[in-house]
């Protein structure tokens, strides 16, 4: 709890204050038993599962196809949202099948990528030499954009060039440089630590990474149901004793039941942390995200979030990313859909449930919320724009707000 403090800048007695509000370490529940902030890794250490968790042994999972059988209507959704899509082996990926190839200049190396039967072929050229490479792994769901994955010599590479859906085409990559690369093999692509691989594949995929190592083979493509309850083997298995009427009392640990995780029953901290693990909150982001950090931050959401002038005054259940988006659901894009949830609250009679209190109605409309609270913010390094989660009245002609 002290690092998030310090993360914030916040010493001394400041940061004291912000411990006490929160909770003290070593307590499960902060402001009315809202929970405390903590890091993923963090975690790891204290929770029965947590998205990305390493400590799991592969012979846990069961894969999503075994959650078909009983839960039809969610897998059904679900298999359609940018989560389930956020990855896919390069072999599968058919968004280059309509133009079979494209390409990009940054000189003095011009990339090009091909599609064809047997995947996706990946190359630069400096005008005399080319060299190439046979993708393995197609990262993100195309909603901005899809960074490429590929292996040398048993290490991972993160592509010099991303394809951006809203170009449709070829550019760097967000984060690396057009001048990084001096040679052929540098400039296509960046070397990942065996940490940051794995990172990738677990916010990408599902059980790449068991008690027994990270190992992408064992991946399941997308965020399939396992990637937020947890193994699921146990459940299954429980469930087909009961099916066969030899079932004994479900029992589980904290918001474990039946075997497996129900993410519902966190608290609004320990949700918006949940979301965070890949989605990243505050506590992750750390200081990269602080002030001085650039536009780019906004892709943070559960940080933006947490930057909200309610949610630190409330830590309301009623600000957690799901009290908006259903992850079962595809994402809805309609801005008066997310009315509902903002006038259940700044209303005059939006009270709602016990305990809860109604904010201050908006002077100006009653619909378009988010419009102008949740504004468009344009991250030109990623072709795309990003909704800010950081709840607040806009200013005309402000800076962001970092």
């Amino acid at each position: 709890m002290r690092r998030l403090a310090e993360a914030w800048g916040w010493g001394g007695v400041a940061s004291a204050v912000l411990m006490l509000m929160w909770g003290v370490p070593g307590c499960a529940q902060g402001v009315d038993g809202a929970g405390i902030p903590m890091t993923t890794m963090e975690r790891f250490d204290t929770e029965a599962w947590w998205p990305t968790m390493p400590t799991v042994a592969l012979s846990a999972f069961v894969g999503s196809k075994s959650c078909v059988q009983c839960h039809a209507a969610e897998a059904g959704h679900q298999s359609l949202t940018p989560m389930q899509r956020a990855a896919e082996p390069a072999g599968d990926a058919n968004f280059l099948k309509a133009k079979r190839s494209t390409s990009f200049s940054s000189p003095p190396f011009t990339y090009s990528m091909v599609s064809t039967a047997a995947g996706l072929d990946y190359s630069v050229s400096d005008g005399a030499h080319r060299i190439s490479r046979r993708l393995d792994w197609v990262m993100g769901a195309g909603e901005l954009g899809r960074t490429f994955l590929y292996q040398v010599d048993g290490r991972w590479y993160q592509s010099e060039a991303t394809f951006y859906t809203d170009q449709s085409r070829l550019d760097t990559t967000t984060g690396l440089s057009r001048a990084r690369g001096a040679d052929l093999a540098s400039a296509l692509g960046e070397g990942l630590s065996p940490e940051d691989a794995r990172r990738c594949f677990s916010c990408h995929t599902v059980h790449s990474t068991t008690t027994s190592g990270f190992n992408p083979l064992h991946a399941e493509a997308g965020l399939g149901c396992e990637a937020c309850h947890g193994p699921g083997r146990e459940h299954v298995n429980r469930m087909n004793q009961e099916s066969k009427g030899a079932g004994g009392e479900a029992h589980g640990v904290g918001a474990v039941s039946a075997g497996v995780f129900n993410p519902a029953k966190l608290s609004p901290v320990d949700a918006n942390d949940f979301c965070g693990a890949c989605h990243r909150s505050f506590a992750d982001a750390g200081p990269s995200v602080g002030p001085g950090a650039n536009v780019a931050a906004v892709r943070f959401q559960p940080y933006r979030l947490e930057e909200s002038k309610c949610w630190r005054k409330t830590l309301d259940a009623r600000l957690t990313c799901v009290a908006c988006h259903d992850p079962h659901q595809p994402l809805n894009r309609e801005a008066a859909s997310y009315d509902r949830h903002c006038l259940g609250c700044h209303t005059s009679g939006g009270a709602g449930a016990a305990g809860e209190d109604a904010g201050k109605s908006c002077p100006k409309a009653s619909s378009g919320c988010v419009t102008c609270h949740m504004p468009k913010v344009r991250v030109a390094s990623m072709h795309g724009d990003f909704t800010d989660h950081f709840i607040r009245i806009v200013r005309a002609d402000a800076a962001f707000p970092r």
